[in-house]
């Protein structure tokens, strides 16, 4: 088939690559020159695994031309849905995308809508194609990508949802997933548009509930470790997620989250139990200061090493990671901030400037710091060897070979 994506980013960029890869013919669209130029020159503008190579061996082009749409079987909309301040969802992208396509149909196409969206809005989508008049399919297929792993996610998915707004609509978004050895699942659009939501609420729900049971435990002299090493051989309990630290970031479990409950109460319900997800995420990173400060009553002044920027291990992505709140903490506090990640420090300079210094090696963090916390959980960062390190070391996602002056989340001192 021949397939427009607008939205060259993670979920587009993906999109496109592992579509490339089963022989269909694919446009990017995106309004950064910048990333267009990139993709062109088979240079993945994101880090992801394995896309740098799968990149130079598919055929693919980008562009900032909407042209692309005329002759396209398929659209599909992958930009942004960013938060606003109140936490409800920011469509503007969504809406002017809408009118951008409107503008290029000159057949029959499916435009399907794979950013995520809240229910209704597809259908509103819908209805700015229709003033233009033109004939068209619409359906959603929501993503399930996982930032790190992305590539591999498409390939090989435990499901596809197809949101139809009609029978022809669907079995030509379905017609793409056909050689995929998954569940697929057919659905009403605004189904699909929740499935999205509810996935990622729950994801985000078991990983506070599993923050706010290590926080008990510390307070009742129990090792959360041996508690979830227990629950998990329960059938019934998928283990997956129920990993206590930090606190989750990035750019959808906080965004999607904070949405549906903006919705939800716009709509007249308040969702108790996500307010609380939402309100444990945002106090989990002050676990790290609070254990911390039982080796080191006073910061003030003091060199703390932030290990780990990243949101999450094998991205750059800093967005609503829990590092940028840990480090505000640290600042709040008078501490002189020294942070190391793998990845992620060229994105994180971007958002914090000189407010912070910046190590170039693991080594040379632990060298210049009073203390150190483990804020992402790096294979190099959590795979080394902290005995000969004598200085306090906070542990927020599950250090292997820890030193004597150690504190850990859900760990009893």
């Amino acid at each position: 088939m021949k397939i427009s994506i607008v939205g060259a980013g993670y979920v587009g960029l993906i999109q496109g690559v592992g579509l490339a890869e089963l022989g269909h013919e694919i446009t990017l669209i995106d309004i950064d020159q910048d990333k267009v130029d990139l993709i062109n020159k088979k240079v993945p503008p994101i880090h992801e695994q394995g896309l740098a190579e799968a990149l130079k061996k598919v055929e693919l082009k980008a562009s900032t031309s909407y042209d692309s749409i005329s002759k396209a079987d398929v659209v599909f909309v992958c930009v942004g849905t960013p938060s606003r301040e109140d936490g409800s969802i920011n469509l503007d992208y969504v809406y002017s995308c809408a009118h951008s396509i409107s503008e290029n149909l000159d057949k029959y196409a499916v435009v399907c809508v794979k950013s995520t969206v809240l229910p209704g809005t597809t259908e509103k989508f819908g209805e700015i194609l229709s003033e233009s008049g033109r004939v068209f399919g619409l359906a959603h297929n929501p993503e399930f990508l996982r930032e790190g792993t992305a590539l591999n996610d498409f390939r090989n998915p435990d499901r596809v949802v197809v949101g139809q707004s009609d029978e022809k609509s669907g079995d030509i978004v379905a017609r793409i997933y056909e050689s995929f050895n998954c569940e697929k699942l057919r659905t009403s659009i605004r189904a699909s548009e929740m499935i999205k939501y509810v996935a990622n609420s729950f994801l985000a729900t078991k990983i506070s509930f599993a923050n706010e049971v290590a926080n008990m435990c510390e307070n009742f002299g129990v090792d959360a470790n041996e508690v979830w090493e227990g629950v998990a051989l329960d059938n019934r309990i998928n283990p997956k997620f129920l990993r206590h630290g930090a606190g989750f970031g990035g750019s959808c479990f906080p965004k999607d989250v904070k949405a549906l409950i903006h919705a939800s109460k716009s709509g007249g319900y308040d969702p108790l139990i996500l307010n609380s997800v939402i309100e444990t995420n945002e106090l989990q990173p002050k676990r790290l200061i609070k254990l911390l400060k039982t080796l080191m009553p006073d910061v003030k002044g003091k060199k703390i090493g932030v290990l780990g920027l990243s949101f999450k291990p094998g991205t750059t992505d800093v967005r609503e990671a829990v590092s940028l709140k840990v480090i505000d903490e640290l600042l709040g506090e008078g501490a002189e901030v020294i942070a190391y990640d793998p990845s992620a420090m060229k994105e994180a300079k971007k958002l914090l400037g000189d407010k912070i210094l910046f190590a170039q090696t693991l080594q040379e963090a632990l060298e210049r710091s009073d203390a150190c916390l483990v804020v992402t959980e790096w294979e190099e960062i959590v795979e080394h060897d902290f005995s000969g390190f004598d200085k306090p070391l906070i542990d927020g996602r599950g250090v292997k070979k820890p030193n004597q002056s150690y504190r850990r989340i859900g760990k009893p001192f």
